[in-house]
């Protein structure tokens, strides 16, 4: 005869072993079997039990936990007993590359540790060299910073401002542009030698208006290097070990 019905045609059947020889009409938990193997069925509705010649009621004669079944009531010695599962949970199998679209993945379930290094933030290059990898965000302060995105490089070019009103320009030369007044002041000489480059100040020196102001001590060893002259201006004060040293062919006026 063909069977009647839906067709088996998911999971695996099984009739699980008889617990009968267990039952004294007081106990009501009892491991399930398959071949004197543990069996953990899926819930209380994927098994079809029969106690005494009647067929149970899911959750409400029985419950089960984990392998094993728990009567509402405690089978007697004389009742017989057979169980049916219905059917093993079927094992869902690894998509294929490329099958799982976004729709699918739930909301935060791609934690920062599985993305790709390479995708972690943004990689931070000084004249094509890099200097920071997986920055996550760009902070941009003060006045007058602005960004623009490169479509031919894929970079984001940066143009930064030293605070409002100044700007400073970098190129083959050097300037400096500011509403503010310009102060220069170091502590250590630049270099070999005791004056270096275009200007260099150590101590205090100021152009107001049209005067040069400089202090009247002199409180640190000042040397004249060769091919070098110097200005002293007004009355001055040599502080004590102080040494004024004039290389051979430089003068040093003092006016």
């Amino acid at each position: 005869m063909a069977y009647i019905g839906r067709q088996l045609n998911a999971g695996n059947y099984l009739k699980l072993d008889d617990i009968s020889s267990q039952f004294n009409g007081s106990t009501v938990r009892f491991n399930l079997t398959s071949g004197g193997n543990p069996h953990y069925p899926g819930s209380a509705f994927s098994i079809l039990v029969s106690l005494g010649g009647v067929i149970q009621e899911p959750s409400s004669a029985y419950e089960i936990d984990e392998n094993q079944i728990i009567f509402a009531a405690a089978p007697q010695s004389t009742d017989d007993f057979f169980c049916i599962s219905l059917g093993e949970a079927l094992g869902i199998g690894v998509p294929g590359e490329g099958t799982v679209s976004t729709n699918k993945l739930q909301y935060q379930s791609v934690t920062f540790e599985k993305l790709d290094p390479s995708a972690r933030g943004v990689g931070i290059q000084s004249g094509g060299l890099i200097i920071g990898t997986g920055v996550t965000a760009l902070n941009f302060v003060g006045t007058g910073n602005t960004f623009s995105y490169n479509v031919s490089t894929n970079t984001v070019d940066i143009s930064i401002q030293s605070g409002a009103a100044n700007t400073i320009f970098a190129s083959n030369s050097v300037g400096l542009s500011t509403t503010k007044i310009v102060g220069v002041n170091t502590t250590t000489i630049a270099g070999a030698a005791n004056s270096e480059g275009a200007i260099q100040a150590v101590g205090n020196v100021a152009l107001v208006d049209g005067a040069l102001l400089t202090d009247q001590n002199i409180d640190s060893n000042l040397f004249i290097p060769s091919g070098k002259n110097g200005l002293v201006i007004g009355l001055v004060t040599v502080g004590l070990g102080i040494t004024i040293d004039v290389a051979t062919g430089s003068v040093l006026v003092v006016v």
